[in-house]
Formats: structure tokens, sequence, C-alpha cells
């Protein structure tokens, strides 16, 4: 089975949701985006530049396999997502 795919850099033009941490990706944001075949299933998705890093210094340490929800809400974005819960824009 053969992995093909490309990880780019974009800002985002709508909010996503970070494959790593879960937390929110807000638009306006740079972050980490896969699209392609890995292990014979169609990936796309998004990640916090930081969760991205984290992520692969995992796979470098051999973690098994890549799990959603795995990593933890880099600090910056607890405080979004508080902003956000308690009423405030957060950005």
């Amino acid at each position: 089975m053969s992995n093909f795919g490309e990880t780019f850099s974009p800002i985002a033009v709508k909010d996503h949701r970070c494959e790593w941490c879960l937390g929110p990706i807000p638009k306006g944001e740079k972050h980490k985006h896969f699209s392609g075949m890995w292990d014979g299933e169609w990936q796309n998705w998004r990640m916090h530049d930081e969760c991205f890093a984290e992520q692969q210094e995992e796979a470098l340490n051999g973690w098994p396999e890549f799990m959603p929800g795995a990593g933890e809400m880099p600090e910056r974005v607890k405080q979004l997502v508080a902003a956000r819960t308690s009423g405030g824009k957060g950005q």
C-alpha cells in the first residue's frame, strides 16, 4: 500500500477543529492541513502548529499510531475555549 499526501500551512478561512487536541482552529489562524492516503485510508485533517509539532515528536519517539484527541490543548487554545464559553469573542 502506498502512502501519499501533502501537508500545507494555510490560514483558516473558517473555523476548523484540531485532530490532535480537538480544540478549535479559529478563522484567520495559520495551521497544518494534511490531505492524502495513509495506511489505505483517506486522510483530511487539520492541526494547530504546536499540536502538529507535538504529534510529530510522539511519532519519532515510538507512538504506536495517530489517535484523534490524543493530545492536550495548548494553553492559548484553552483560553480561547474559555472565552467562547463565557460569552466572550475569544479573538
